[in-house]
């Protein structure tokens, strides 16, 4: 049996700059469209038809633990861009913006089943999602001497918000380890949603308490927490030369996620977390309120004598909200500091190009998350999980030294 794929695409450019004449602070102009069509059929085998896989304990073969769907289809975006490029004050100043919107039919994504079906996830077709963004870098030498010195800069920033249209109903993609967590997609909402248990709120969003205890309330079904993909990203270089001597440094950031922290929960069930430390001798009042009898709201004035059991109450294994925390962060991500020796040099030494350097990556971190790094990956079989931290190692800072040779 043949299958055969079309995916049509276009674009067209135009450059202003040569067709007319332009004020002299632009050395360069040049606008631009596209429209294209994309598909995948996935990578992954046996994703249409029953198999049995490999045992890992013993030999023989297993039945397999997801669910094939005989009537898949492949995976189809189209996206319409716009962008302008310029180039101005003699090539000092130059940005590229990009503007698109897409639209993704038939995703290929998992949901979760219920394990007394034989099956952990079945295999099917996300309906249709819409994207919009913008992408801009921008470069320019706001600095460059006669005296061989000079100072560049380049930045780039990037933001995309996506919206599920169309799906037969609401689809549990990934499951988190406590609490309820779960990464759902739902018409409305957007990939990357993250719902679980939390706090049982007053109609002013104030923790509710127990009046009895102190300790806080959960709500009585799962409540949303954000998103666990970043609203927008950015970064930012610069490059300072003076002779043959060079420093690169390079920040960036991300905004507007949000991701559970299994590690978090663990060490403030056991008392390892600061934020654990108030109360622990005298009790607490927990800030928010307490609901009196006739459904109206009082400020909270229990004090809370049991610590270990309501710090579970905001750390617990129940409550994913008090465990879930913004991803945004600053990185000073990377620095190097070249030497380039002179030609004359090189040609003593029979080469035609000799650098040296020191350089350093994931130097210093500036973010509210709590544990290590909120850039994190969480293994899941093969895939790779955002939103989910689970046991997080600490990431690695990097130094070294190099030596460039040009033979």
């Amino acid at each position: 049996m043949m299958l055969g794929f079309f995916y049509p695409s276009a674009s067209v450019s135009f450059l202003p700059s040569e067709a007319f004449k332009m004020p002299k602070i632009f050395n360069y102009a040049k606008v631009r469209a596209s429209l294209a069509s994309v598909g995948s059929g996935t990578t992954t085998p046996y994703q249409t038809t029953f198999n049995y896989t490999p045992s890992l304990t013993s030999p023989g073969l297993v039945n397999p633990g997801v669910l094939a769907n005989p009537n898949l289809k492949p995976l189809r975006t189209t996206t319409f861009e716009v962008g302008v490029e310029t180039k101005m004050l003699n090539s000092r100043l130059g940005f590229d913006i990009a503007l698109y919107t897409g639209e993704t039919k038939n995703q290929i994504l998992s949901r979760r089943l219920d394990q007394s079906s034989g099956y952990s996830a079945a295999i099917f077709n996300l309906g249709r999602v819409n994207n919009k963004g913008i992408e801009i870098a921008l470069n320019g030498t706001p600095v460059k001497t006669s005296k061989s010195f000079s100072w560049t800069v380049f930045a780039t920033f990037s933001a995309n918000k996506n919206v599920i249209k169309e799906v037969d109903s609401a689809v549990v993609l990934r499951t988190g380890p406590t609490g309820g967590g779960q990464i759902v997609a739902n018409v409305g909402g957007s990939m990357g949603d993250l719902y679980g248990r939390g706090y049982l709120r007053a109609p002013d969003g104030q923790i509710v308490y127990d009046a009895a205890t102190g300790f806080a309330k959960l709500a009585p079904d799962v409540v949303y927490l954000g998103n666990t993909i970043p609203k927008w990203r950015t970064s930012m270089g610069h490059t300072f030369k003076y002779k043959q001597l060079s420093l690169n440094v390079l920040f960036d950031a991300q905004y507007g996620a949000v991701a559970y922290s299994l590690s978090n929960y663990k060490l403030s069930e056991q008392g390892k977390n600061t934020a654990t430390l108030p109360g622990r001798y005298n009790g607490i009042i927990g800030n928010g309120v307490i609901q009196n009898a006739d459904g109206s709201y009082r400020p909270n004035n229990v004090v809370a004598s049991d610590i270990d059991n309501y710090y579970r109450s905001h750390f617990g294994i129940d409550n994913a909200e008090g465990n879930t925390f913004s991803t945004d962060f600053i990185k000073f991500r990377e620095a190097n500091l070249d030497y380039t020796f002179s030609q004359k040099v090189a040609s003593k030494l029979g080469v035609q190009r000799l650098s040296v350097g020191v350089y350093g990556r994931n130097l210093f971190i500036w973010t509210k998350w709590p544990i290590f790094d909120p850039e994190f990956g969480t293994l899941a079989g093969t895939d790779i999980v955002q939103g989910f931290e689970t046991a997080q190692f600490p990431s690695t800072r990097t130094f070294g030294f190099n030596l460039t040779i040009g033979l």
